[in-house]
C-alpha cells in the first residue's frame, strides 16, 4: 500500500511538473525604463511648498515575461555616481511621479548634508532603478539632470 501511494505521488508530481511552462529571465532581452527629460533648472519657492515642483514621467521597463517589477526614482548630487542616492518614489505600477516643493527641498537638504555641501542651488541627477528580485541584476535608466 505504501508503495502504491508513493508511486501515485510521484506520478502526480511528474505530471504537474511537466505541465508547467518554463520561464526564465533573460537580461539581454530586458530593457530599462526611460526617464523623460526635465527642465534645465528649477527655483524652489518656500511659499509654494505644497505645489508640485517637478513631475517625472517614464516609459516602463520591459522584461521578457510578465514579472512584478519594482521601480525606484533616485536622486543624487551630479558626479556622485548615485553613491548616496535618495529614493524619491518606489512603484510597481506607476509611470509618473509628482514631487512637491517641500519634499524635493527636504531630499536636497539631506543630500547636501550627507555630502558636506553648502546650502544653495545644486546640480542634481535623477534615474530609475528597476528590479524583479534581489537575485537578478537591476535595470538602470538614462540619467537626467537639473540645477535646483
Amino acid at each position: 500500500m505504501k508503495k502504491a501511494i508513493l508511486y501515485l505521488s510521484l506520478l502526480i508530481l511528474t505530471a504537474c511538473n511537466s505541465d508547467l511552462e518554463k520561464v526564465q529571465y533573460n537580461t539581454s532581452e530586458a530593457k530599462a525604463a526611460v526617464l523623460q527629460s526635465i527642465d534645465e533648472s528649477y527655483v524652489l519657492d518656500a511659499q509654494e511648498s505644497d505645489l508640485t515642483a517637478i513631475e517625472f514621467e517614464w516609459a516602463q521597463p520591459q522584461t521578457n515575461y510578465p514579472a512584478s517589477v519594482t521601480t525606484d526614482l533616485q536622486m543624487d548630487v551630479q558626479g556622485n555616481e548615485f553613491s548616496n542616492a535618495v529614493i524619491l518614489a518606489s512603484t510597481k505600477t506607476d509611470s509618473t511621479y509628482s514631487i512637491t516643493t517641500a519634499d524635493l527641498n527636504a531630499a536636497i537638504i539631506k543630500l547636501q548634508t550627507a555630502n558636506n555641501l553648502e546650502f544653495g542651488p545644486q546640480n542634481m541627477e535623477f534615474r530609475l532603478v528597476s528590479s524583479i528580485s534581489p537575485a537578478a541584476a537591476p535595470l538602470y535608466s538614462n540619467v537626467v539632470s537639473s540645477l535646483i
